[in-house]
């Protein structure tokens, strides 16, 4: 018998401490248990996506990032914050329950021609088609 055992101070004394545990309550030890396999398998999935994220990835990601950043830095911009809430509220109004719609004929079109609420919307939507046009040219060189 060796020193340590003779003072009661051996390398068992922690799976002592185990069995007594388990002895007390073995369902809190089952839980422990359960929960340490679900943390492994949280590692092993954490290891596969580290994997997985090659400098491809990374630079696909990054360049996302920053096609975003752009997007809204336009959306930002007075103009286009204007021009959209112009056309979100003509959505909403054109949208309303209220608003009955009849059928419009060519005539109609041709009358509809002399409202000049009408004329400065076809004036916002011709300038929205050059706009739209400047931009598919920019595109294209």
């Amino acid at each position: 018998m060796s020193d340590d055992k003779a003072s009661g101070t051996t390398a068992d004394a922690p799976d002592d401490a185990l069995a007594a545990a388990i002895a007390e309550d073995p369902e809190a030890v089952a839980a422990f248990v359960q929960r340490l396999d679900d943390v492994n398998e949280l590692l092993d999935v954490l290891a596969l996506a580290t994997e997985a994220a090659d400098d491809e990835m990374v630079s696909s990601v990054a360049g996302t990032a920053g096609s975003l950043g752009e997007l809204a830095d336009e959306a930002a911009e007075p103009e286009t914050v204007r021009g959209a809430q112009t056309l979100l509220r003509a959505l909403g109004d054109a949208g309303d329950p209220d608003t009955a719609y009849r059928g419009v004929g060519a005539l109609g079109l041709l009358r509809a021609l002399r409202d000049p609420e009408v004329k400065r919307g076809l004036a916002f939507l011709v300038a929205l088609a050059r706009g739209i046009g400047r931009e598919l040219d920019r595109q294209d060189r």
